[in-house]
């Protein structure tokens, strides 16, 4: 089952929680997020907010409306004000109807992003296809990795005990504002892979081939219910 099949209901504010921990997984394979703060702004029941803990992120918490899972702040992402926040965004986004809410994501986070700081988000594999979005992609100096899922993820847990057979692909899109005036064109990534540690290239602040410093990169959002 995919979770936009017409068949199906949608879910109540497009909450489809991220449960298996290999899909966070795959991005951190190529994404070194370990000693910086990291906003994941639509954590619902905080299954990729954990996985980021684990790894080393100091991660901050929000989303909408609370399901159950401790956040640092209630309120609603796309009403962020530019400079509240100076670390990494990384998370599965609501879609929406025709993926609009996804659109906004995008937009909010790269208005948000900090120089040195990634933006990383969970979407369709074939969101970066549709010529409205070209401002985000092909014409967007800071998009610079695209992480295809070699497997499917499997939103529902199915009720009848027959095995899930996920339908729809998903790809991590990735952007970093840099300070270089010469753009490097973005790269086509894989995950998960079989491939031994320390053969796999890094996303980290600019490109390399190696996992960068944990300088820790202080936030400055409130801890209260308001908007950021």
């Amino acid at each position: 089952m995919g979770k936009h099949e017409t068949g199906y209901a949608r879910v109540a504010r497009d909450l489809y929680p991220t449960r298996e921990r290999w899909v966070t997984e795959a991005l951190l394979a190529h994404v070194d997020l370990s000693g910086r703060s990291v906003w994941e702004p639509a954590a619902g029941h905080g299954d990729m907010a954990d996985v980021l803990k684990a790894s080393g992120a100091d991660v901050f918490c929000s989303d909408v409306v609370e399901h159950g899972y401790t956040l640092d702040a209630v309120c609603d992402f796309t009403l962020t004000k530019p400079g509240r926040w100076f670390g990494s965004i990384v998370t599965n986004p609501p879609g929406g109807v025709r993926n609009s809410l996804a659109e906004q994501f995008v937009e909010t986070g790269l208005r948000s992003l900090a120089a040195g700081q990634v933006l990383a988000l969970l979407l369709p594999a074939d969101f970066d296809s549709a010529a409205s979005r070209r401002q985000w992609f092909a014409d967007c100096p800071q998009f610079k990795a695209k992480i295809v899922l070699t497997k499917r993820i499997t939103w529902f847990v199915r009720a009848d005990g027959r095995r899930a057979a996920p339908k729809e692909n998903h790809a991590w899109f990735v952007w970093e504002r840099t300070a270089l005036r010469v753009r490097a064109p973005p790269i086509i990534l894989y995950a998960p892979t079989p491939a031994a540690a320390g053969e796999l290239p890094w996303l980290t602040s600019c490109i390399s081939t190696k996992p960068a410093s944990t300088t820790r990169i202080s936030a400055d959002l409130p801890s209260s219910s308001n908007s950021p």
